[in-house]
């Protein structure tokens, strides 16, 4: 019985630590992740561009790496779009700054997330293309 204890506790350790990904992630930064998200997918350039800091690069899926005013205004040229949910995502902190990897609509993407000016905004974005 004893032996059976000692094998449990390292498991329910590993249990622990494999769903606590998604648990790191304040509940403001969470929020902060929707909101954009659901910026992107409704065009809504405004809540984008507040959630967005200002050094902020992105690097697509082709190669083309733009910079915050770049990204705004290819934003406010497209059409609003179904809401594509993240999948497999992983959230971790590293100090001051959380790192977000997830698959959404083909691609993998990673965002850097940071405060600026009190509040969370993303300030680099890397998409790649998802092997099938």
């Amino acid at each position: 019985m004893i032996k059976n204890r000692a094998l449990g506790l390292p498991l329910v350790a590993m249990l622990c630590i494999a769903t606590s990904a998604h648990a790191q992630a304040p509940a403001d930064l969470s929020a902060a992740m929707g909101a954009r998200d659901s910026a992107i997918s409704k065009v809504d350039a405004a809540t984008w561009d507040r959630l967005t800091a200002s050094s902020f690069t992105v690097v697509q899926d082709d190669g083309v790496m733009m910079s915050k005013a770049e990204r705004l205004a290819q934003l406010k040229t497209q059409k609003p779009t179904p809401f594509t949910p993240r999948l497999r995502e992983t959230v971790t902190r590293y100090g001051d700054t959380y790192l977000a990897r997830y698959l959404s609509g083909g691609t993998w993407e990673i965002e850097l997330w940071i405060r600026e000016d009190g509040r969370w905004k993303v300030a680099a974005v890397q998409i790649t293309t998802a092997k099938q």
